[in-house]
């Protein structure tokens, strides 16, 4: 049985199980971020977060299982929904484990949600790189098997189409060792991108050395966009253009919504802020072609 968060003896802990690389989660500053939000909130209430990295959904499940039947835990994060139907969702109908899905609200019918909007921060960046002239644009994406992957491939997808420009994507698993085999492929290309959006922040800056180990340089020959900024996309040489998330808030709305949860709270999902285009040196215009025997016009200040 759970008890209520009022109730002396309550369990005070709640949990996120994440089935993923382990080298992800201690590197990838999405979480880092997520984490030290969430944190922040659940110690105001007195309330304490059970990170555990598993490696694949079946021991997630059971990671869940284990946690509901020895009280361990009194609610749970869920993220990265799977696509295809999510085996988490139904055994926690099955149980009763209070939980926030970090999901858009249809994904998750029954359950509190935390969502964004993948869909139109994809539609932004590809008309950003369209509108700088770019013609070709590649993508570095997540793995197919979350939800979220799946709505940015169909949101820059159908970008694409609808401005009139070819886009064409290479599936990667967030990591750095992933982003900079993925970038090699795209560059492999005989019509090679101008252009390319990476899923996260670790395969964006393992694919800026790839572009410049291959001889190019960014912008001029190649642009390169990153989903969540963090400190090192600032820092690189050229700095990333990104997606700017304010991760913190991410974290302790979430935790906000499951605490809302606990509470009793009626109609307890929430929206984030939506992310915010930061434009950096990586992503400077397409140069006009100049005609033959042109001279260079000089403009001084």
């Amino acid at each position: 049985m759970t008890l209520s968060p009022g109730n002396t003896g309550a369990p005070s802990v709640v949990g996120l199980c994440l089935h993923q690389p382990r080298s992800r989660v201690p590197l990838e500053p999405f979480w880092m971020q997520f984490l030290r939000g969430a944190e922040d909130v659940l110690a105001d209430r007195g309330r304490t977060l059970l990170l555990k990295v598993v490696a694949d959904p079946d021991e997630e499940v059971a990671t869940l299982r284990r946690w509901h039947e020895t009280g361990q835990v009194v609610g749970v994060i869920v993220a990265d929904l799977a696509s295809g139907g999510d085996e988490r969702l139904e055994l926690l109908r099955e149980i009763g484990m209070p939980a926030v899905v970090m999901a858009q609200p249809l994904l998750a019918p029954g359950f509190a949600t935390m969502s964004t909007d993948n869909a139109s921060s994809m539609r932004e960046a590809v008309e950003f790189l369209a509108s700088a002239g770019h013609r070709i644009i590649g993508r570095v994406t997540g793995p197919k098997e979350f939800m979220h992957t799946l709505v940015r491939d169909d949101a820059f997808d159908a970008a694409g189409v609808r401005l009139g420009i070819e886009t064409v994507s290479v599936t990667s698993d967030y990591t750095s060792i992933g982003g900079a085999e993925a970038t090699a492929e795209l560059l492999a290309r005989s019509d090679r991108p101008t252009a390319l959006i990476f899923d996260n922040d670790l395969m964006a800056l393992a694919g800026l050395e790839v572009v410049h180990a291959a001889g190019l340089t960014v912008p001029d020959d190649v642009a390169i966009l990153a989903w969540d900024d963090s400190v090192h996309c600032q820092l690189a040489s050229p700095p990333l253009s990104a997606l700017m998330h304010d991760l913190l808030a991410y974290g302790a709305e979430t935790a906000m919504v499951l605490l809302d949860v606990l509470d009793g709270v009626p109609n307890p999902s929430r929206v984030a802020e939506q992310p915010r285009l930061v434009v950096r040196a990586s992503t400077l215009p397409v140069p006009e072609p100049r005609l033959p025997n042109t001279p260079d016009v000089h403009l001084q200040g």
